[in-house]
C-alpha cells in the first residue's frame, strides 16, 4: 500500500516502543484529530440548537396527535417540513467527521495490521470471571484506547464549552 512507507517513516520512533504503548500513542494522535474535527463540526452550539429544535418539533407533533381534522393535518405537515429541514442541516454537520474517520480507518488499520499482525498485547488474568484467559490483540487494544480517548476528548470539549 502507498501509505505504508510514509506511515513507517513518520511513526518509526513510536514503533520502537513496546506494542501496547505505541498502539496507545498512535490511537491518541488519530483520536485527537477526530475529536478536533468533531469539535469544529458536531459539538457546536449550532448543532445543539438544532437538536433542541428537533426535540421541540417532536414534542409539538406528539401534542398534535390528539387533535383531528384538517387543522391537525396542516400543522402536522408544517412540523414535518421543519423536522426535515433541521435533520438535513444536522446530517450535513455529522457527515464531515464520518468522512474523516473513514479515511483515517482506511489508511491506518491496514497499516497497523501489517505492523502488529498476530500480536497479542496482553492476556486477561484467569481470576476475572468470563473474560479470564482472553487474548487482547492489537485491534482490540486500539479500539479500547480509541474509545477511551474519544470519551476523554468529549468530556474536555464539553467542559470548555460550558465555561464559554
Amino acid at each position: 500500500m502507498i501509505f505504508n512507507g510514509i506511515l513507517n517513516f513518520i511513526f518509526s520512533p513510536l514503533l520502537t516502543l513496546p506494542n501496547y504503548l505505541s498502539i496507545f500513542l498512535i490511537s491518541l494522535i488519530f483520536g485527537s484529530i477526530i475529536v478536533f474535527v468533531n469539535k469544529k463540526t458536531v459539538w457546536t452550539k449550532e448543532v445543539k440548537d438544532l437538536q433542541k429544535k428537533l426535540k421541540d418539533v417532536e414534542k409539538k407533533y406528539s401534542e398534535l396527535k390528539n387533535k383531528k381534522g384538517k387543522k391537525f393535518e396542516k400543522e402536522a405537515e408544517k412540523l414535518l417540513e421543519k423536522q426535515s429541514e433541521y435533520m438535513s442541516k444536522y446530517m450535513k454537520h455529522s457527515f464531515k467527521p464520518l468522512i474523516v474517520s473513514v479515511v483515517i480507518a482506511l489508511i491506518l488499520l491496514p497499516w497497523m495490521n501489517e505492523i502488529y499482525k498476530n500480536t497479542t498485547i496482553f492476556i486477561i488474568p484467569n481470576i476475572i470471571p468470563l473474560l479470564g484467559g482472553l487474548n487482547i490483540t492489537w485491534l482490540w487494544w486500539y479500539v479500547i484506547c480509541s474509545l477511551f480517548i474519544s470519551i476523554i476528548g468529549k468530556i474536555i470539549v464539553d467542559g470548555r464549552n460550558d465555561k464559554a
